[in-house]
Parts: structure tokens; sequence; C-alpha cells
């Protein structure tokens, strides 16, 4: 029996049989019942239809059942003895079962003298367990639905606390099956940018080269932020003497005032990122570049700069299919270009640096947009185009009494817990800022920018890159996808195959041989490695009839795989 530390820990400390709150008797048919404080926990005359009542809006499709309260077990042992009645074979196969026992009293005498169930996928918790110890016992991604059952003689503020507890799992399964849906997306997104961008991996060189090389040194690490104009000026003047690392779109931005960085970051650039480069044409050093970004980048950059390549994401099913073909590093981007930025100045060794435009302080979002050509563009745009910004905002602006853009303290507040890990994070970099204009962040210290000017600093870090930076030659990459595309079109022959000829007296049998053979291509393919599993959790959480559920699952393999083959097709082609 699986049963939480705090119920099994109040059970110890019961001893003997209840007390006298407690009356316990058998009923004229024999079975015991009980009350607690003259209150019936079962039904004195009639149990088994007690327990009909109780399960009679079970869904047979849903896998996940909350029993809230216990009483003597009754309950659950009837479901236990008639399941084939409540649930469907399938649903059976992947049940889970919590019972949250409101009595720990009755949950022991019961345990020892009505009913001992010892089903695997039964667990035990106490009313007051926490809903993180229930989502310890949970994995939403193989849920397709919640059923709630409450024993009828729980008192109104108990059901009140069943229902919470139901609508919390709800709410928890919806943001898990989001996630699941949103990283599809993305990942669909970034496996596609990856590949395309596979062919400049011959024409880079790889992040790990440059692993502590920069030791003594220190850096201006620039964001686009309104406060960037208070420094723009000494920036401009002592050039020679500062080493510039800045965000993607702050490139524009030095570039219209003459100041050309040293190392400019992209992460997962999406399109509007992509415009800094198009519309600026300087020459800089270096592009870091996130495998992931948009295919734009570096095919307007690879002329005018030196490529050096990373991964933010490295369990991405491709990352770890690719790095098994060439050297592709993994720097643990956090969760802006602005915070890989400083991932990146941590990761070659930089004793300190001092961020500039770093704000989090724009009270008006449009004061921003004016400093970067992108958000120049999104704002030209906002009659025909709504801006995933313009949709954030918004959302806040509408469930709250802020008037205009809301401020800082509001918008940032998800970044507190990842500001205060700063000085723990990077121990061996010091991180100061300027905060002129800008709300202060307690964890980083004040900086001047006078004490990172040192003289020819500048060539001291390019001499430093020059020495180090070194394009690879390597062409595994291309033997590689031509070993992928050969296992995505035998995967695809299969699929095509099974679609051409459902049977359907043995719809059944297909069905699960086709999701045991996505899995294994799954296995031999990691590019199909989130895509086909919500592909999955999509058939699995519907109630269509068999065949449907088995069209649907051979279309949307079918449609994945031939998206990816084209693409690689072309990457193929590309790498010669």
């Amino acid at each position: 029996m699986k049963i939480s530390l705090k119920l099994h820990s109040l059970m110890k400390e019961i001893s003997g049989e209840p007390d006298a709150s407690y009356k316990i008797e058998k009923n004229k048919d024999g079975i015991i019942t009980a009350s607690k404080n003259s209150r019936l926990v079962h039904s004195k005359y009639n149990i088994n239809n007690e327990c009909k009542r109780a399960l009679e809006n079970i869904n047979k499709n849903k896998n996940l059942l909350i029993m809230y309260g216990y009483g003597l077990g009754y309950i659950l042992k009837y479901l236990m003895e008639n399941i084939d009645n409540y649930f469907n074979k399938n649903t059976i196969k992947t049940l889970k079962i919590i019972a949250v026992v409101e009595d720990a009293v009755l949950f022991k005498y019961s345990y020892y003298n009505i009913y001992s169930p010892d089903s695997e996928n039964i667990f035990f918790i106490h009313k007051d367990d926490s809903i993180n110890y229930i989502n310890e016992l949970i994995d939403y991604k193989s849920i397709n639905g919640v059923n709630l059952v409450i024993l009828p003689s729980l008192t109104k503020e108990e059901k009140d606390n069943a229902n919470t507890l139901y609508t919390q799992i709800l709410n928890i399964m919806e943001k898990e099956v989001s996630n699941i849906f949103t990283n599809m997306y993305f990942e669909n997104i970034w496996t596609k940018n990856i590949i395309f961008n596979s062919e400049y991996i011959k024409d880079s060189a790889d992040l790990s080269i440059f692993k502590d090389s920069f030791k003594g040194l220190k850096a201006l690490l620039i964001c686009p932020g309104p406060t960037l104009k208070h420094s723009i000026q000494y920036i401009k003047e002592n050039r020679e003497n500062l080493f510039i690392i800045c965000v993607d779109t702050s490139y524009s931005v030095l570039c219209k005032h003459g100041i050309i960085p040293d190392f400019v970051i992209t992460v997962d650039g999406g399109f509007f990122n992509s415009l800094d480069f198009v519309y600026e044409n300087s020459h800089f050093p270096y592009l870091v570049m996130d495998m992931s970004c948009n295919k734009i980048i570096p095919k307007n950059t690879c002329c005018k700069t030196n490529l050096i390549r990373f991964t933010s994401i490295e369990n991405l099913g491709l990352i770890e299919y690719i790095q098994d073909f060439t050297k592709l590093s993994s720097l643990k981007a956090s969760n802006t270009v602005a915070t890989a930025m400083i991932d990146f100045a941590y990761y070659i060794g930089l004793d300190e640096v001092l961020l500039i435009g770093f704000d989090n302080s724009y009270p008006f979002y449009e004061r921003h947009i004016k400093h970067a050509l992108s958000y120049e563009y999104m704002v030209n745009k906002t009659n025909k185009l709504k801006t995933y910004e313009s949709y954030y905002f918004n959302a806040i602006k509408n469930n709250t009494n802020i008037d205009n853009y809301p401020p800082t303290e509001f918008v940032f507040e998800s970044q507190i817990e990842y500001f205060n890990e700063f000085k723990n994070k990077y121990k061996k970099m010091k991180i100061k800022r300027i905060t002129k204009e800008a709300v202060k962040i307690e964890s980083i210290e004040e900086g001047n920018i006078n004490n990172f000017s040192e003289n020819n600093l500048r060539q001291k870090a390019l001499n430093i890159a020059n020495n180090i930076y070194k394009k690879d030659s390597n062409e595994n990459i291309k033997k590689a996808y031509e070993k992928l595309k050969n296992t995505l079109e035998e995967f695809r022959n299969i699929l095509t195959d099974t679609y051409n000829n459902i049977n359907l007296e043995n719809i059944d049998s297909i069905y699960d041989e086709t999701i045991n053979t996505i899995k294994e291509y799954q296995n031999k393919a990691s590019i199909l490695k989130t895509i086909l599993s919500t592909t999955i959790i999509m058939c699995e959480r519907g109630e269509r009839e068999k065949k449907e559920k088995l069209i649907f699952l051979l279309m949307e393999s079918l449609r994945n795989v031939n998206y990816f083959l084209t693409r690689i097709s072309l990457i193929i082609n590309k790498l010669g």
C-alpha cells in the first residue's frame, strides 16, 4: 500500500481501538458501520446503493480519480471489485487513484478490520498533505482527465475542500498540458531553425574554445534599455579602452551611434530580432549564436562577422542527435537574451562586468520601444500586427487597477528570484549595474563606467579572441542528416503502409502497434521525441472512436515526419 508520510505518521500515533467519540457497530446485514460525534460515516441500511450513487458520475475515459473522504473504505472497495463497470480497458491500464483520507482513525480501523487494498495504482494521502506532494505522485502528461468522488457523509466544509483540491488539480493539469503544447510549438520552430543553421556549423567555432579565456578582464554588458542613453557618449569617447558585449537588440542601437560591439549575443532570436541585422550592415568581430536562433540572423551576418555557436536547449531532440556528430557546447542560458549574455560573460571567465541598459524600469513600454529597430518596426506595425508584448501587457492591465503599462515591480516580479541568486550563481565574477533612472535591484551593486576603462582594453580582448578562434572543418554534420533522413523515410513508409491497410476488425491491435512503432522511432530519431509524444497525448485524451484516433495518429505523425524530411533534404543539398 502506498501511503504518504503524514498519514503514516498519524496512524502510528493511534493506539488501540477508536475512542469514545467514535461508535462502531454492525447493521442488520452484518456490515460494520461507524459514526463520529453521532454523525454517520456511511449509510446504515444499504452500503452498495451509497457506493453506486457516489460513483455514478465517473467518466470511463478519465484515468485519474480523486476520492476525497475514505470513511471505512467501502466506496473504494466496491469500485475495485466492479472496476470494469466504471472504466474501459485502456483506461484501467493507466488508472491512478488518489484517496484523500479525512480521518486517520477510521482509515486505520478499516485497514485492519474491513479492507486493506494493495493495488500499485492507489495512493493514500491525508487531507492536510500539500498539493505539491500530490503533484509528485502524478505525471500530468499521462493524465487524460480527472474524476472526483466525494464521500457523501462529509461536512459542507470538507466537500468545499474536495472541490478546491479538484479545481487545483484541473488548473495544474491545464497548465501542464498548455506547457506541452507550447513546448511543441516552439520546439518545432527551434528544430527548424537548427536544421537550417546547421549550414553554418562548418563556418563557425564552438563556444567551448572560449571557456575561461578572458580571466583578468572587465567588460560592459549592454542592453537597449532607456538608460543606455546616459552612457552612450562616454562609450563613444572611450571606445578603444572598453570591452563591449551586447545583446542582439543593442547592436543596431550602438551602431547608430558609431559604436561597434566586440561580441553580440543572440539566443532564440525571433523574426523581429533578426531585423536589427537586416537593417544594420556594420561589420563587427563576433556573433555568439544559439543554434535555434532565427535563420535570417546567421544568413545576414556570416559575411560581416565570425560565428560562435552554442545551444541553450541541450535536451532538445535534434541537439542530442547532432552532438553525437559534431561539437556543440551548451550554455545554460537563462530566460532572456540579457541574462544569457551574463551567462556568457561568466563562461568566458571575466572578472567583473557592468550592466548598462539592463533597466527593468519602463512604466511605459513605448519608451523602450524607441531604442531598437526591431521594436521600432513593431510600433509601425501595431495597427496591423498585435505583438506578444502587447498581449502580455494588456492582459496585466485588464486584470489590475493600473491605468498605463504596469510598473517594473509588477512586470518583473517573476525575475526577483533570479536576481536574488546572482551572488551565488556568479561567485567568481563581480556584477555591477548602472541604475540611473532604473529600478534598483538589491542583489546587484551600483557600478561606475569609469572603472571599466583600461588602456587598449578592446585590443587586448580581441587579441585573445583572434588567437583562439578557429572555424571547424567538420563534415560529419552532413552524414548526420543523411542518416536521420533515412530513418525518417523508413518510418514514413511504415506509417503509410499502416494507413493503406487499416482493417476495422483488428483496429485495437493496429492502434496499439502504431503507438509502439511511434515510440520505437522516437528513440531512433530523437527529433520526433516531443512532437509525437504530444500527438499521442492528443489521441489518448480524446473520446473519439478507435478508428478516428488511429487515423488522426497516422496523419499527424506523417505530417510531422514530412515536415522534417522536407527541411532535412534542403539542408543536405546546402551542405554540398
